[in-house]
């Protein structure tokens, strides 16, 4: 038996709901993920989703940052992703990657490699960032701290997430 009234506040509620979700900004962190891959992953949590690399660079230190790095590359997935780590720390994470064909993920937003350049900028008007933006890339956020998407013939052919200068 429903009371008087239930229905429409149950109405009420969906709509609040909705309008609430529809109300949440857009931020960078948002764009930061494809797929299940996203920064700060720790590498134990890579090989359910990427498997072995099929190449692993030796670890370094970054110089700019003062962590220790080391790449590794999954060709057959079209990824690249940098690990790093603090010097006493044993558990490496997802500093930044890149991926590029035939690498299926999206972002939440749908955008992926072959997506337009018309649909990046819609997805992400709000977050471009003006002047780092050409026709050959577009930056949602900023260099620092963002995602990178290059353009070739109007088409998304690489994506950067991560910071790209220091």
């Amino acid at each position: 038996m429903e009371l008087p009234g239930m229905q429409k506040l149950t109405h009420a509620l969906v709509c609040l709901i909705t309008a609430t979700a529809l109300a949440t900004p857009l931020k960078v962190t948002d764009a930061q993920r494809l797929g299940d891959l996203r920064l700060g992953l720790e590498s134990a949590q890579l090989t359910p989703l990427l498997g072995k690399p099929s190449k692993e660079g030796k670890p370094l230190e970054e110089g700019a940052t003062g962590l220790t790095v080391k790449d590794q590359t999954f060709k057959k997935q079209g990824v690249v992703i940098t690990l790093s780590r603090e010097k006493k720390a044993r558990v490496w994470r997802v500093e930044r990657f890149v991926v590029t064909a035939p690498c299926p993920w999206k972002t939440p937003q749908g955008i992926g490699i072959g997506s337009s350049d018309q649909q990046v900028r819609k997805a992400y008007s709000q977050l471009l960032d003006s002047e780092s933006q050409s026709a050959t890339q577009l930056v949602v956020g900023s260099i620092y701290d963002g995602v990178i998407f290059h353009i070739k013939n109007g088409k998304v052919e690489s994506i950067f997430v991560g910071a790209a200068a220091e």
